[in-house]
Formats: structure tokens, sequence, C-alpha cells
């Protein structure tokens, strides 16, 4: 009995569960709910609290319970998997085990309706089947709270479980590659192979990935066909006739090939044009067109196989599916040569997508209502149209669970609101399949999907494809070429359309995974290439070169540079297209947030942007700590909101996850939680070393956010650092102060280098050992002598464990002024600019006698010599790698790197404070150190010299207490809590071992590995 003339009554479970599910069929139009005491709604008896259906026919359950019921929950849950719905032939793969609010227990009526809408008090968790019999919880403990959008949002998500994705990822990708064999061994040429790349924009390559691709062109259209087939979708032929199934065009196994290609025509006529266009050239020949393609017998062979996988998987609801696309494409796509194309894991897509598009949010200004018609999304490099979708996904879900209609915007965001650009036919096709895919049977009138011409344009002139856009004023070679790469399905009107749509300022959000390519960029697979930002589509030198000019017109005098590389002028493009309040969200390599050469990028982002949220990973390795499926780089996500006018102090929220997410729910789940953090408030990184605001899901730690303070220039310095009180300190030390527990810090004197020093010349002034006319001198390796001109050139960290480094090289002179005025730069400290921390063990060497710097070490010039002594000792103690490492570029695994320019950010030694008796005892200290071996940094917590240094350093140079470097003091234990964080360690499972007559590199043990994650408290 609920409450009834002032006096409180129990409502029972089923009454609740029956409102429950009244809200949320309102909030999931698109599905159908039912379950309760209605009936027995289950094979073999029984019934779910709440059950729902999603549009493809897939089962989600609830099993709900009064507060304080959690282990009810759980164990409902948990027996209702695997059980299968009276009225469907699939079973149930997820189920929600949840608890109400004790409020809950005493509401009836429109009380209890209004509070199930209203309350953010529901708690929930999500198990899933994995693998057979496996299951999945999630969160892995605790449980998610929430309210009923919150839930709804999940229940979205857990239609598609991982078995289910996998299951079918499986299916589609065996069905392709069936299809691409089969033409493999007829083509035995490669004629038809060589062509079918013509189509797509690629070469033949030995791998098979053209034809795979082309494949999955046909299926596609096989998929769209066959979806439809079953809607009131009318072809413009004489008759307005029903589009007809795949099944319609065989006599017997022979395909009536020209009828179905006359089918497909009739419908890109209408829209669909990237799904069908390229299916048709793929499929040809016709009598009616020019096309030459596979002979009939084989078209017949491969579409019979296409069709039986196609058919599949419409009925288990693929096309409802934009997590499954993601992951099915992910796996047939190999790398793009050159264009570096990241395709972003689905997981990381929607995590982004749930960041640019918050719960509470609406893009564009607008209400969660028919507004949104009014929006504009754009990916101007969208590969496999993993973001967009994500994007377009979330938008469409978020309308509905606001009690929208997702076919009435569908519609219309098809025709308006979706952009999705790139330089390859294929991409195009592929971002058009995954936004169609949302509702297949919902019809559209033509779609915003362009490809653009990248090379050379057969008329002197060159085009870069997107950026392109990056004119103010689009011109109309932009226009033809859209024209001619998009064939006869458009006009140059409706492109010219299109284009002007595309203009400055007019995107509510722009996402996008720009390619990372740099000019600079000459190692490993790019060594031979002249500008591998360019070298896509066998562009010849020459065109490269006229490419790389052209986009330098276009950026103007923006951020934008070719050291940073493609990436920084998609940031760009970004920036100009999107509108005030506008949202920006890119998937960017780690050294856009540390890197020399995106310093203005990110000065543009601290002054023109607001909202700014930054993420990264916490990993060793590069792969994961990545966002992209073949990138190898550690990277980030960026997201911010275009400001206008005035606004408070810059600052940004860095968000550090433990790992990858692992699915495109958790990724979406995260993404809420940050957004649920930020509203509430989190810790800020000036504060002083207190800790950071975890991000948990339920019971699960995930990572940390921290306010930072965003700096008028240089890196930002928090990012992917597992440790944030390791953070804390070494932003304190940058400030002159080393913070102990208890709140203690003591005073340091620390100054920017270029305070104190200037860098030398960079190596290309320098000379070459391969080019003899490059630079001043020709760089010869040696060992020993007295040569005019030593130089300190290579690395090679075996011959660099002590403080005093031997040249290795000499410079014989090309020009001899250029020489005379190198030479003068010649000093004793030399820098590590590239600094591997799991192999290497200086940040500084110190030569005998001058020397010129060179590619690894370049000098560092002080006015008085006397002074090199004490920065070497600083920048080689445990407090000198701190400040390097929190400087650095960190994107690749266990390395930090810098630039000659970047050198003098570096915070260091004021030894300008030091009198000439502290100078006098560093050189002291320095040279009795001097025959000493340091171990790699990743081993300073077991390299009694570097002890030694610190305590000399602090304690007999600046007179600092020496319980600083005791045992169990401050000084270890910030060794401890370098030598556990995953950007020094690298990952490595080995460690040096120095014996009599040199080292060993030997593995580490369990009890190593194992006592090196977790870091150290601060004490």
């Amino acid at each position: 009995m609920a409450r009834q003339n002032g006096l409180w009554g129990n409502t029972a479970e089923h009454v609740v569960n029956a409102y429950l599910g009244e809200v949320l069929g309102k909030k999931l139009r698109s599905w159908r709910v039912g379950g309760d005491r209605r009936g027995r709604v289950m094979r073999g008896g029984g019934y779910p609290d709440v059950l729902l259906l999603d549009a493809s026919g897939w089962p989600v359950a609830i099993e709900a319970k009064h507060a304080g019921g959690y282990a009810d929950a759980e164990k409902d849950a948990t027996n209702r998997l695997g059980k299968r719905p009276q009225d469907s032939d699939r079973v149930i793969e997820t189920v929600i085990a949840l608890v109400y609010p004790a409020v809950f227990h005493h509401l009836d009526g429109e009380e209890l309706r209004s509070a199930i809408r209203t309350t953010v008090d529901l708690e929930y968790a999500l198990y899933s089947h994995v693998k057979g019999s496996d299951m999945e919880r999630l969160p892995e403990k605790g449980w998610m709270r929430g309210g009923v959008l919150d839930l709804a949002m999940l229940i979205h998500h857990a239609a598609v479980p991982r078995s289910r994705i996998d299951k079918l990822a499986v299916e589609l990708e065996e069905g392709v590659k069936g299809a691409a064999k089969t033409l493999a061994d007829t083509d035995v040429s490669g004629e038809y192979s060589d062509r079918i790349g013509e189509v797509l924009g690629q070469s033949n390559d030995a791998g098979g990935q053209t034809r795979r691709m082309a494949m999955t062109v046909l299926l596609n259209a096989l998929v769209f066909t066959e979806a439809l087939a079953g809607t009131k979708f009318r072809v413009p032929d004489d008759n307005g006739s029903l589009v007809r199934s795949p099944d319609a065009f065989w006599d017997g196994d022979t395909l009536r090939r020209r009828e179905l290609i006359r089918e497909w025509g009739a419908i890109l006529t209408r829209n669909y044009w990237p799904i069908f266009d390229s299916a048709i050239k793929i499929l040809g020949p016709d009598q009616e067109n020019e096309h030459v393609g596979i002979p009939n017998v084989v078209a017949s062979r491969i579409v019979k196989s296409l069709w039986n996988t196609a058919e599949s998987l419409v009925q288990s609801g693929f096309t409802h599916s934009h997590d499954l696309m993601g992951t099915v494409f992910q796996r047939l796509i190999a790398d793009r040569k050159f264009l570096a194309a990241n395709y972003t894991r689905p997981e990381a897509a929607a995590m982004l997508a749930g960041l640019a598009l918050p719960v509470d949010s609406p893009p564009g200004g607008s209400e969660w209502d028919d507004s949104l018609a009014g929006v504009q999304i754009g990916d101007f490099a969208c590969g496999t149209g993993t973001l967009l979708s994500a994007a377009y996904s979330r938008l469409s879900l978020l309308y509905e669970i606001h009690e929208g209609d997702p076919k009435y915007l569908h519609q219309l965001m098809m025709e308006n609101g979706l952009y999705g650009i790139d330089v390859l036919p294929v991409a195009v096709h592929l971002t058009a399949t995954m936004l169609a895919g949302t509702h297949p049977d919902a019809p559209f009138d033509g779609e915003r999907m362009l490809c653009l011409d990248y090379g050379d344009r057969g008329d002197g002139n060159v085009s870069i494809g997107s950026l392109e856009l990056l004119a103010t004023v689009a011109q109309d070679n932009l226009i033809s070429q859209a024209v001619a790469s998009t064939s006869g399905a458009r006009s140059a009107g409706e492109i010219r359309n299109i284009v002007d749509h595309i203009g400055h300022g007019k995107f509510d959000l722009v996402i996008m995974n720009p390619p990372f390519t740099r000019n600079t960029n000459h190692e490993a697979s790019h060594s031979e290439v002249h500008m591998p930002a360019y070298a896509a589509f066998e562009n010849s030198p020459e065109t490269q070169e006229r490419m790389a000019e052209r986009e330098k017109q276009l950026a103007g005098k923006s951020p934008a540079n070719g050291y940073a590389g493609l990436a920084s002028y998609f940031t760009e493009l970004a920036y100009r297209k999107v509108r005030s309040d506008g949202t920006i969200a890119e998937v960017l390599p780690l050294s856009a947030l540390s890197g020399q050469s995106w310093d203005a990028t990110r000065q543009r982002w601290r002054s023109g942007y607001r909202n700014v949220i930054a993420v990264t990973i916490a990993q060793g390795k590069g792969k994961d700590a990545s966002f992209s499926s073949d990138t190898g780089i550690a990277e980030c996500l960026v997201v911010a909101s275009r400001s206008h006018g005035e606004r408070d102090e810059p600052r940004g929220v860095f968000v550090v996850l433990s790992g990858q997410p692992s699915s495109a729910v958790r990724g979406d789940l995260l993404a809420a939680a940050i957004h649920k953090a930020v509203a509430n408030g989190v810790h800020r990184l000036d504060e002083g070393p207190l800790g950071a605001t975890r991000l948990m899901l339920g019971g699960e730690d995930c990572g940390y956010l921290i306010d930072c303070p965003l700096p008028e220039s240089g890196p930002w310095t928090l990012v992917g650092v597992e440790d944030i009180e390791l953070a804390q300190i070494a932003y304190h030390v940058r400030r002159g102060l080393l913070p102990t527990a208890g709140g203690r810090e003591y005073p340091l004197p620390v100054v920017n280098t270029r305070e104190i020093a200037a860098a030398g010349p960079v190596h290309r002034l320098v000379g070459s050992p391969t080019d003899a006319e490059r630079g001043a001198f020709e760089i010869v390796a040696s060992e020993g002598g007295a040569p005019n001109y030593p130089v300190l050139w290579w690395h090679d960290a075996a011959r660099e464990r002590q403080l005093f480094v031997a040249p290795d090289a000499y410079g014989n002179p090309v020009d001899r002024d250029e020489a005379a005025r190198i030479h003068a730069t010649a000093t004793r400290a030399h820098y590590n600019l590239d600094l591997r921390f799991n192999s290497q063990s200086l940040v500084v060497a110190m030569t005998e006698r001058p020397c010129i710097g060179g590619r690894a070490w370049p000098s560092v010039i002080f006015e008085n010599p006397d002074h090199e002594y004490a920065f070497a000792l600083w920048s080689n103690s445990t407090l000198g790698l701190l400040m390097h490492w929190w400087m650095a570029n960190k994107t690749q695994s266990g390395r930090g790197s810098t630039t000659v320019t970047g050198i003098p950010r570096i915070p260091t030694l004021d030894v300008r404070r030091l009198s000439p008796e502290q100078h006098e005892r560093a050189r002291a200290a320095f040279e009795e150190l001097g025959d000493a071996r340091f171990l790699p940094f990743d081993q300073i917590d077991q390299d009694d010299a570097r002890k030694e240094l610190d305590r000399t350093l602090l304690v007999d140079v600046l007179g600092l207490p020496e319980s600083l470097c005791a045992d169990g003091g401050p000084l270890e234990t910030l060794r401890r809590k370098i030598v556990a964080e995953p950007q020094i360690h690298g990952g490595k499972k080995s460690k040096v071992v120095f014996t009599d007559d040199g080292e060993r590199t030997v593995k580490r043990s369990v009890a190593e590995m194992d006592a090196r994650v977790g870091g150290a408290a601060i004490r």
C-alpha cells in the first residue's frame, strides 16, 4: 500500500517494475518493452522483471530489487542469461541487475512515475555472455549509479554484447575472404584486380587488401538491397517499383548481373550513391556503360557466396550495429601506405563521441528536439566512418531517449547534417554505409559524403584532398574535382551546394582521427621517400613538393607546420570549420600535448577554446597507450569548445586512463563518468601533492582526473602519467619546491635552462655523416686521436654509463667560415635529445675537453664554463631526470625526447645562485664520480652511484638536510616512483647488470616485475 491520507505503505517490486517499463518505453521508442507479471514470457516458464527487444529483435532483460537487494538482483540476473523469450528465437545475452533507491518502496502512481524519471540513485550492473558459458560483469566490482537516461543508454549498448559482435564479425570476415579468394584464384593475371584497384583508388597489393575491400563493397550493396527490399522504398522508374531482394536476380546459379546493376543504378539516382556507385563499377560490365569487370561466371560465384553472408547478416540485425561494422572494418582494412590512416577503435570512438556529446548538453545551442535537424557534424578524414558513425549514433540515441523519433531525425541528418570527406572512394563508401546502416529502412534523398582529389590534377596544379577546405572560399577546381571523383551521380551544382555548407564556422562538431604522417619522418619504411606526408598514390617527388607548397599556402600564418605533421593541418581545419561554442573532438599523437612542434597549436587551444579535456592512457607500450588500431604509438583524445570573448584563467581537465577501453559500452560509460566528475569538481594540480579525483565505474578504478592550468607555452605535461603523486612532485620541483610528507617543502634554486645557458646549433647545421655537402662539416666516425674538430654525434648506451664521455667522431670542414662558427660553440656539456629511459644513463654528458655537439648530443653553452659541472650534476640526478621526463615528448614507449629549441624550456638548477665554493664542491663531486658507472634510469632505485650523486648534490652542494637522502627518505621514495612509471620502464622485462669487464642484460624476475608496479606513497 502506498501513501494514503498522509500514511506510508509498501509498494511491491512488480509495481515499480511496471512503472519503470513504462518510462523506458518512452525513452526507447524503437524498442518493445514487456515483462513483470503479465505473463509467462520465458520458454520453460518464468519472466524477467523487464524485458526489452531492440529493433533487430535481440532481447535485454532487467532484474530489479528494492533497496539493499544486491545479492538477489545479481542472482536473478545471472540465472536469466542464456534463457529464451517465448516470442523470440534469440537467447538473452545481456542482463542488467538493478537496485531501486529506498524511496521507491513508499511511492505509487504519479509520484512513483515522477521519481523514476528524476532519480539519479538507480544502482546497476551489466552481465554479458562473452565466450561459451563465460560471463562478464560491468563494472568488475561495485555498482554504477545514475538515472533513467543513463539506464536507457546502457540498455542500448547492451543490445550488442561482445560475444555477438565477435561471432558476426568472424562470419562477415570469412564471407569476404572467401569471395576474395575466389577472385584471386580466377584472376591469375591480376587484370581484374588491377581494374578494381582503380575503382577503389588503391593499388592491387600482394596481400589481397584491395580484393577484400572490393568484396566488402559488394557485400554492403547486397546488405542494403535486402534491407531496402523490406521497406516501402521505391526506385524512381516508370512504375515507382519497390526494391527487389537480391534473391530475385538469379537463374539457378547464374546471376542476372545486368538486372541487378540496373536496380542498383535506379537506387543511387535517389540516394545511397557511395554505397552503390562503387559496387556497380566493381561488378560490371553492363551493356549500358563501358565498365569492364569480372567475367559473369566468376561474378555469379562471388555474388552467390556474398549473398549467403549478407542474408545471414541482415537476419542477425547487423545493419543496426555500428559497433559491429566498426569492428569488422578494423579487421579487413590494412594500413593505408603513407596516408597513415588511423582507424579508431570502436571502443575509443564511443568514448570520444560521449565526451563530445554529453547527455545534458545538446549541440549547436539546440534542445533534444527537432531543432537538432540544424546541427552539422563533420569528419574531414573519415576513413571507415567509425568516428562520424559513433557521433551520429550517440546523437540519434540521445534524441530517442529524450522521446524523439530517431527515424525522423535520420532523414534530416543524412541529407543535411553529416559530412564525411576523404581522398579514397572506398573510405567514403564505408562511411556512408556506416551512417545509412543506422536506419537502412529510412530513405533519404542524397547525402553529404565527398571524395576529393589528392595529387596531380593533370592541369598543371595539385590538390591536397580535404585540406583544400582550408580555403575561405571554395575554388571552382575543388567543385570539378569532387564531381569527377563522385561519378555521374552528382552534378556540379549539387557538389557546390554541399561545399558551400562546409564553410568556415558552420559546424557544431568536428570529430576526426587525422593522418599523423610528417615530412620529417624518414625512418623505417619511409627512409627512401622524399616527402612521406604526400607520397600516397605514387605521387612523384616533384608533385610532393608542390603539394607541400599548396598546404603552406592554404594554412597561411597558422599553428600548423610540417614538423608536427598532417595532423596539425587537420587540427587547423577543425578550428576554421567549427562555430563559436561548437566542439572539436580529435584523436592525435601524444606529441600534440607535449611535442615542441605542436606548441603553437596548444597556444591556440589555450586561447581559442574552453572546456578542454585531454585523455591519455598510462601504459608502458605505445600500442597499449593508443586509441587507434594501427599506429603503435601513444595517442591522446582532445575535446574542447570554441570560446568567444574574455574568460577566466585557461585550465583543462587531464584524464589518465589505466588502460584502453575494452568495449564500446565501457567507452561510453567512461565518458559519462568523466562528465559527472567534472560537474562535481575535480582536484587541482596546483593545490599540492594531494592526489587526484579517481575515475570510477562502480567500485572499479579506471584512472583519474585532475584540473591543471594551461601554460602559455611549452608542453602540457600531465599526459599518460600513472602515478599522480609523481606528477605533482614534478610540478612543484619545476616551481622550486621539493614537497615531502606532512606538507614540508624544501626550496630549490630552479629556473628554465634558457636563463643560465644557450643551446648549441642543430645537427643539420653542423654536418652529416652521409651528405658531404650538408652543413659545415662532413662527419666521420672515429674514436681516439686528437682531431681539430672533435664531435659527440651518436648514441651508444654502453659507452655512456659514466659522466665523462669521449667524442665518437670528427668533422672535415666543408665551409671553413661556417666550420669556424660552429667550432666556436664547442663545449664540454652536451644534452641528450632522445633519452631512452630504459636503456640510457645520462641526461647530460660531459667531455674532458670542449667538443662540437652532434645529432644526439647538442651543446649547452655557458658564459662561465665552471658552471658546467653543477649543471651536469643536477641533470643526471633523480631531480634532473624528473624534470626532463616532465617536459619531454613521451609519444614513444620508454623514451623522452626533446629538441634543440626545447632544451631552453627544461627546468634546471640556477647555477648563478651558487657561490664559488659551491661550484668548487660541485666540480670536485663530479670528478670524484667520474669513474662511477650509472645504471639506466629505469633502474635508479638500485643504482648506488645515482644515490651518491643525489646525496652529493642536495647535501654537499645545496646544503639541504641529510634526511632527504636517507634510506626510506623522500629521494628513495621518488626513485621508486620513477621506476614504477610506465612511461619510464616502457614495459621492458630485462635489466642491465655491470660486470668486471663491461655489462650484460638479464631477464627481470617475477618478483622484480611485480615490485615495479604501483609506485610508492609519498613519505
